[in-house]
């Protein structure tokens, strides 16, 4: 006796079913690891931006109070040049 093709085909076809879901399931599974590690790169880029800016408005600000202090200590100056200069001829 001869078997019904269409029994013989039914499980390959089955088979095929279930590889092509354990494949959608793996392709699912990877993509929420991309997704998990793009978040993940995303959060450390915006946090070394955030630590950039950090340290340019610290140097600013070091710098302003630098410039500061420098004026400052200009301004206190006492001129010496009538002291340390000779007196002119009379």
């Amino acid at each position: 006796m001869m078997a019904d093709p269409a029994t013989q085909t039914k499980p390959n076809e089955t088979e095929a079913e279930t590889l092509a879901r354990f494949l959608e399931l793996e392709l699912i599974q990877k993509r929420a690891a991309w997704k998990h590690a793009s978040a993940r790169r995303r959060n450390v880029r915006s946090l070394a931006f955030a630590f950039i800016f950090l340290v340019v408005i610290a140097c600013l600000f070091g710098a302003y109070f630098v410039f500061m202090r420098v004026n400052e200590e200009r301004g206190n100056q006492h001129p010496h040049s009538n002291t340390t200069a000779p007196a002119p001829n009379r």
